[in-house]
This record gives C-alpha cells, structure tokens and sequence, in this order.
C-alpha cells in the first residue's frame, strides 16, 4: 500500500503556504513513487526562460536534490528522479560541461544548431546497415524497448544556454550505451555512470556511481570487471558530449570509437560473467561473420 503525504513547507515566507509543495509518496521499503515541484507563486511573476521551464527558489532546487536523491541514487533506473537529481545538483558543473563544448569546433557547431534526437530521427536510421552508428542506436533502443523522446525534458534549470546542455547530455546518453555495446541493465547503467562522471565530472553521475552499486547482487564482481575499465576509458577518451552524433549515423561504430579514443570492456572474462553484454557482442561477431557488417574489423 502506497501513501501519498503532501508536505507543506514555507522558508521566507509563513505566510505563503504554497512557497513549497513537494509530493513524495512512500511505500513499506521508503522508495519514491512521485516528486513533483510547483514554483512559488513570486516565481509565477518571472518570464518562463524557454517552454516547459519551472523556475525554483534556491530552497525549491535543494529540497528537490534531496527528494530525488533519496531513491535516484539507489535506482538509476528511474529516469524521472534521475533527471530531476542531474538538474537540481548541476551548480558549477553545468557550466563547466557548456566549456567543453565551446572548445571543440564540433561542440561549438552543435550550440550553435541545437540539435534534437526525437522519434523521428530513429525511422530514417533504421534502413542503414548494420554496424553503423545510427543502426546499431536502433537496435539497441528496440532491444530495451527504450525510445529517444522516453527522457524526461528539461525543466528546472534557469539558463536556455545551460538548459540545452544538459537536453544534450540527456539525449545522448543511450547513444553511451551504444558505443560500448552496454545494454539497459542496472549493473551496465551504473558502469555507465562511473565513465560519464570520468569523462564529464556530472554530480549526478559519481552519487549514482556510489551509492547505486548498493543494489547489486554482485557488487564485487562487478566493481573489479567494470569500475577500472570505466575509469580509464572516461579519463582517456574525447569527451562524449562534444560528438556531434547526429553527422555519424553511417559512421562504422567500431571506426567512431578508434577517433574518439575509447574502447569497449575486453578484460579478460568480463563477457562470461556479465550475460546481456555477452550476447550484444555476439550478434555483432555472428554478423561479422555473413559480412553483414560494414565497420572494419576489430580485435574481436
């Protein structure tokens, strides 16, 4: 049995009973069902930064931290409290993020076009060939049953230029998944954590990297085969939000990743003993082998 508390809570003002209202729900093992934030009516007066912003008070933005780290950290399969903790403790980060980009001419050229990976996008890519960035991205979403406009948008950060950052980051990150061959599972995802916070210093990120592990039947297992590789290849590799994924749909993967420097987990029995990598690394070796594959091979 869920129950649902609405909790009431005003900082500056006692007299605005609506300064805060968060909905948190709790069942018997404390997980969160909901969080929602309604703007204190003062904020209701400020002109909305780009559609769908809700501008939050800095009492708002830490109470929301705390709502959704409670249960994000713990699940990072719950994409909603997820997103809501990745914006809440962006601060500094964020805008060190929106620097990388500058820095690169690609970064720059998708600031400048704003891109967006929609449904859409994923009809014109399921006719290229297998082994190509764009089909190896729809299969990989079909095989989770996953689709790219499933992310949450972004709401709560006040900067459109910020805003966009983190959309990017979002809608990249299955696009993560796809260049490593990691497929949708908890102790993937948090191997995927451990390399964004790597490669991109997300707050986000290293709390999910740390306290998500707790859930795992194998944590040691799993902290010796994926933690080191992650690590190296998130510190050694081109930073990810920089690529502009969206010219490299007929790019072979296997090419992709020698010109972003990284490579995929081949230590030594990480495919036996983790079965949903094993099996995406096997139907590329079988298509490989009726030359169905259009990306050079690799050592494999």
């Amino acid at each position: 049995m869920t129950l649902a508390i609405p909790l009431e809570l005003s900082l500056f003002d006692p007299t605005s009973a609506d300064f805060l209202v968060p909905l948190i729900s709790f069942s018997a093992y404390f997980s969160v069902k909901s969080f929602t934030m309604r703007p204190c009516p003062r904020l209701l007066t400020r002109k909305l930064n780009y559609p769908g912003h809700i501008p939050l008070s800095p009492a708002q933005n830490a109470l929301l931290a705390v709502g959704s780290g409670v249960v994000g950290v713990l699940d990072v399969t719950r994409g909603d409290l997820i997103a809501s903790l990745s914006e809440s403790t962006a601060g500094i980060f964020l805008p060190a993020l929106h620097e990388k980009m500058k820095m690169t001419p690609e970064g720059r050229q998708i600031m400048k076009d704003r891109p967006e990976i929609t449904n859409k996008t994923i009809e014109k890519l399921k006719e290229l060939k297998r082994g190509t960035l764009g089909r190896e991205y729809v299969e990989w979403l079909g095989g989770g049953g996953l689709e790219p406009e499933s992310r949450a948008p972004v709401q709560y950060i006040d900067s459109p230029l910020l805003a966009y950052t983190m959309l990017r980051y979002r809608q990249t990150h299955d696009l993560y998944h796809t260049l490593f061959s990691l497929p949708p599972t908890l102790p993937h995802e948090l191997s995927l954590k451990v390399l964004e916070f790597s490669n991109m210093s997300l707050p986000v990120a290293l709390l999910s990297s740390v306290f998500g592990p707790l859930r795992l039947k194998r944590k040691e297992t799993w902290t010796r085969d994926w933690v080191p590789w992650a690590l190296r290849t998130g510190r050694e590799g081109r930073s990810l939000v920089t690529v502009y994924w969206e010219k490299r749909w007929e790019q072979g993967i296997g090419e992709l990743r020698r010109e972003l420097g990284v490579e995929r987990n081949d230590a030594d029995g990480v495919e036996a003993r983790w079965g949903g990598y094993r099996k995406i690394r096997e139907v590329e070796r079988e298509l490989r082998r009726k030359g169905e594959w259009v990306d050079e091979p690799e050592d494999w």
